[in-house]
């Protein structure tokens, strides 16, 4: 049955034809843009104190457990390792052992490597990468600190210009303000940076355990 109404009513323009359940579920939805491919890639980048920040100052911290050591021991392993890895392939004539504590089992080393962003046959482009390590031994534990990190990259022909890690690779500098994306010009240099924390934090640990091949 069809409701018609009065002529007096209809001409007052107060009244209309509701909108039904079908019209309703007719209207069109938007939806939540698919996370691209990089995105998902970056979440290991983006996560929360993906890039710790201690008194203003970009700073990791690696605690690690060694059962049954002693604090001597743990020093001699940590001292020889980084007179070792002060020599690695990557290093700059720079990257030395500063200066040791051998009464409190302290090392302190100053880095000073190239970290490579992309290389092909035709171009590289990568940073001097500088940080120091500074090493606590204990009794069953070790405690590692990278910190003071600065890059000096080459944008241009004869053009060096140093970065401090506050001024590129923290949260504030290197994504944007949706906390969704990571930016230019600070991106790559964060994901290089924490891949190249975690691979020295994992060479450390295989040496205090012996699983260093």
């Amino acid at each position: 049955l069809s409701f018609i109404l009065p002529m007096g009513l209809m001409a007052q323009g107060s009244w209309e034809r509701p909108v039904t359940q079908q019209n309703t579920q007719n209207k069109e939805v938007k939806e939540k843009p698919a996370k691209t491919k990089k995105s998902i890639a970056d979440q290991k980048y983006m996560a929360k104190n993906a890039v710790p920040e201690v008194d203003g100052k970009v700073e990791w911290v690696m605690d690690f457990d060694v059962p049954g050591s002693t604090a001597q021991s743990n020093y001699d392993k940590m001292l020889a390792f980084l007179n070792d890895f002060v020599k690695e392939k990557n290093q700059l004539e720079e990257s030395n052992v500063s200066i040791v504590n051998k009464q409190e089992y302290k090392i302190a080393a100053s880095i000073r490597e190239w970290l490579v962003f992309n290389s092909n046959f035709f171009s590289i482009d990568r940073t001097q990468f500088q940080y120091t390590l500074l090493v606590e031994c204990y009794d069953n534990h070790v405690n590692v600190t990278m910190s003071r990190l600065k890059y000096f990259y080459d944008e241009r022909p004869n053009k060096t210009t140093v970065f401090k890690a506050e001024e590129l690779i923290i949260d504030k500098e290197a994504m944007n303000k949706a906390r969704t994306k990571l930016v230019r010009p600070g991106a790559k240099f964060r994901r290089k940076t924490i891949d190249r924390k975690d691979e020295v934090f994992d060479k450390i640990k295989a040496c205090l355990t012996g699983n260093n091949g």
